[in-house]
């Protein structure tokens, strides 16, 4: 998998860090904060991965609710206020992580965070989590002008690394780390038991890990 690569590149939430706990708590809190219902746990793992307003959004759709600009505007600034507080209170990192990240920056490998979480939201969690100390570049999903899965957002990444696509990977769990990867023509590994509903045979000519600590 590692062959030939120079440049690994990480999603966060659901790749590296089991987050959906601290995000089901926010985003109920704002649910119930402007009176709607809460959503379950299988459901807020299911919307993760594209931002706090793509959550929102979707909380109220499963509610049959069609929100207006206003309304989105003021919850999203309610969960943003709550959860920069409460990043990670539940989160933790997969197990076998830190130890994967350690061999890999002993063989020189270069290292990079590429998130739909804001970036400072990004930041704050490889802060508390005590793995910002093996990444060379962190970019969350306000760095650019676009988010994943824009094809700009990886060649950017891989730009600034001054490597040919072929050197990189991108390792994330979803089907938007997926059709990112694809879009912006870079090799791809899924990492099982994150936050996507979307079957195995999706993520077509994927590698694949299940556990950090059997790489």
């Amino acid at each position: 998998m590692l062959k030939n690569i120079k440049l690994i590149i990480f999603d966060l939430d659901g790749t590296m860090i089991n987050s959906a706990k601290d995000i089901m708590v926010s985003n109920n809190l704002t649910l119930k904060k402007f009176g709607f219902k809460p959503i379950s746990f299988a459901k807020v793992k299911s919307i993760i991965g594209q931002g706090i307003m793509v959550n929102i959004i979707k909380s109220l759709q499963m509610q049959n609710v069609q929100p207006t600009e206003r309304l989105t505007n003021k919850m999203y600034k309610f969960f943003f206020s709550y959860y920069k507080n409460h990043v990670y209170v539940q989160s933790k990192p997969y197990p076998g992580l830190e130890t994967f990240l350690k061999k890999l920056k002993k063989n020189n490998y270069k290292l990079a965070v590429c998130s739909n979480k804001l970036e400072a939201l990004t930041k704050i969690v490889l802060r508390k989590s005590k793995l910002i100390q093996y990444f060379d570049f962190v970019v969350g999903g306000d760095t650019y002008a676009y988010k994943k899965p824009h094809p700009s957002v990886l060649n950017n990444i891989v730009k600034k690394f001054k490597i040919s696509k072929k050197e990189a990977i991108f390792i994330g769990d979803s089907e938007h780390d997926y059709e990112s990867a694809k879009n912006s023509k870079i090799k791809f590994c899924l990492k099982l038991n994150g936050f996507t509903n979307k079957p195995l045979s999706f993520f077509k000519n994927a590698y694949k890990i299940e556990n950090y600590s059997k790489i």
